[in-house]
């Protein structure tokens, strides 16, 4: 009986640990907010690179730095530009509610109500969204 146990242990984690492997290896990529590319046409989101880098695509008031996976939940670090110029120490700590080749799921709040924010990979955010506008060319 012990030897099943402690079996089935070691097998768990080894799961455990592929599965966060798994994740790290799907995140990687560029992810953008769809809400935003179909009200306006601008891709705005994230990039993740291997090694734990990470920026922001198309939102300058944010300097990201890093990004991690620890238990389940997305650590992105960096900084913070607010209106007045001050710049501060960003970071968020979120839950993978799902993550597929196309789509992400960020969940913020688990209470009532539950806050969750969705990003579509970049490589299939314009098969699947259409804008309601052209955006301005600067």
């Amino acid at each position: 009986m012990k030897k099943l146990l402690m079996t089935v242990m070691v097998l768990s984690c080894f799961a455990f640990s592929s599965y966060g492997q798994k994740v790290e290896k799907q995140i990687i990529g560029k992810w953008c907010n769809p809400y935003t590319y179909e009200s306006t046409g601008e891709l705005k989101g994230f990039e993740f690179k291997k090694g734990g880098k990470c920026s922001a695509i198309n939102v300058p008031s944010l300097d990201l730095k890093t990004w991690k996976i620890d238990n389940g939940y997305l650590i992105v670090e960096g900084f913070s530009k607010g209106e007045d110029g001050k710049t501060e120490v960003y970071k968020t700590r979120e839950r993978i509610g799902y993550i597929t080749s196309d789509s992400l799921e960020l969940v913020a709040q688990e209470a009532s109500p539950r806050l969750a924010f969705l990003y579509l990979n970049m490589k299939s955010i314009k098969k699947l969204v259409t804008p309601e506008v052209t955006p301005d060319k600067k």
